[in-house]
């Protein structure tokens, strides 16, 4: 009897260790950082809105996730706070800055918050056409 149980014990924590060490290897997907903030309205009602405060704006909020700069026909996602941006004939997807400006303070430089109906695309550049005649 006391074999039996100490097979069984033997067993359960096996199998413990099994399934901790393979969730353990799990990937995780992090979406980036968004904040918050409670505007209050007319009356007691309060409306949440989601606020981007990119790494190259320290004085400036956006409502919406693509920011134009038609000067180097470049984006930024707010969401997944990467660069788009044209490479030759390619989109290039980047985190790091494009050489292009590399020592430009984007904070000053003209830029156009796109729409909400932008707010969805992935490939905003297929509008790029659009987006160039809003200069």
């Amino acid at each position: 009897m006391k074999a039996l149980v100490r097979s069984l014990i033997v067993l359960t924590v096996t199998l413990a260790l099994a399934v901790t060490s393979s969730s353990a290897q799990k990937v995780v997907k992090v979406r980036p950082a968004k904040k918050v903030v409670v505007v209050k309205k007319t009356g007691p009602h309060r409306v949440k809105r989601v606020v981007y405060r990119p790494r190259w704006a320290r004085k400036r909020v956006f409502h919406h996730r693509w920011v134009y700069f038609p000067r180097y026909n470049l984006y930024w996602d707010n969401v997944r706070e990467v660069y788009v941006y044209k490479r030759g004939t390619v989109w290039v997807t980047s985190v790091k800055e494009p050489e292009v400006i590399v020592n430009v303070d984007l904070e000053k430089e003209k830029q156009i918050e796109l729409s909400e109906d932008n707010d969805a695309l992935d490939e905003v550049y297929l509008k790029n056409d659009e987006h160039q005649k809003l200069e």
